[in-house]
């Protein structure tokens, strides 16, 4: 019995030995290939001499040609001064880089002031690179005159009013040198241009205004008074005190870069419009008088 038994689980082994070891079937047909995607856009390339062009570039100067061109290369061509704000990159890009989604969301465009640019320049620069941000700058081809009929989104053609070289200095401003300005306030916006509205709140987030005080004392006092009520701004009714609390925007830009020499309203009769030299500060020192600045009792208003 017992022999008769070990036979049987032999043989239930061996049956399932070779029951595993049977051959594989026939494979079934192969499935049908998935479509290609789509062709990416190819890149425009950079050349070595670009990447040379752009190393040499001073986004200082860049950044003083952001606010203003024609008096950055002192134009005298009559045809683009008498319409100066249509070739101002901050006119139409605003201080903060951020077109009709920034501070201009309540810049109304006139006869003699433009249409604020649709797209994000800060995120431009960062996602494109420099040979593209170069072409978009100079925009041969594009608006050449201020016409009655051109205050809209079209961009200067500025090939025949600034250098390649200037042209890469506005490269390395939007790519490296321009600031975020989250960095030094927050802003709120309402609405859609160009009737929405904004509220900035935390200005100077992050800063010190002792510091600040110190600060604006040592490099920006000689000019602007202890107090900011030295000099009546553009002739405006504007102390730095306004420009601190209402304007964060445009002393983010001109406290470090400064600003080239206001001809217009030298032009226009204005005994405290200059210029403003490139000052020796970082970013903390601008948070920390952004901060200082929000003393109305320091800093009076106009």
């Amino acid at each position: 019995m017992k022999k008769f038994q070990l036979f049987s689980i032999i043989m239930v082994a061996g049956t399932l030995f070779f029951s595993s070891c049977a051959k594989d079937g026939v494979n079934g047909t192969n499935g049908i290939n998935g479509l290609n995607g789509n062709d990416g856009k190819d890149a425009v390339l950079v050349t070595a001499a670009d990447q040379a062009a752009f190393d040499a570039a001073d986004g200082v100067v860049g950044a003083r040609l952001y606010d203003h061109v024609l008096n950055q290369v002192a134009s005298t061509d009559t045809s683009l001064t008498k319409h100066g704000d249509f070739y101002r990159c901050k006119s139409c890009h605003g201080w903060d880089l951020l077109g009709k989604n920034g501070v201009l969301i309540n810049k109304m465009p006139t006869a003699s002031y433009p249409v604020a640019a649709s797209n994000d320049l800060y995120a431009y620069g960062k996602k494109h690179n420099i040979r593209e941000i170069f072409d978009a700058v100079k925009n041969a081809g594009g608006r050449t005159k201020r016409t009655a009929t051109s205050y809209n989104g079209t961009m200067p053609d500025y090939s025949n009013i600034i250098s390649d070289a200037e042209a890469w200095d506005l490269v390395k401003f939007i790519k490296v040198t321009a600031h975020h300005v989250n960095d030094f306030y927050d802003m709120n916006t309402t609405g859609v241009y160009p009737t929405g509205t904004k509220t900035f709140k935390n200005i100077g987030k992050g800063g010190d205004p002792v510091a600040g005080k110190a600060k604006y004392d040592a490099v920006c006092a000689s000019c602007h008074g202890a107090n900011g009520t030295k000099l009546n701004i553009y002739c405006k009714g504007i102390y730095l005190g306004n420009m601190f609390r209402g304007d964060p925007h445009e002393i983010q830009h001109k406290a470090v870069w400064g600003m080239p020499l206001d001809r217009e309203h030298i032009a226009a009769g204005c005994t405290d419009a200059g210029m403003m030299p490139v000052q020796t500060i970082t970013d903390q020192d601008i948070r920390n008088m952004m901060a200082m600045g929000q003393d109305a009792t320091a800093f009076p208003g106009f």
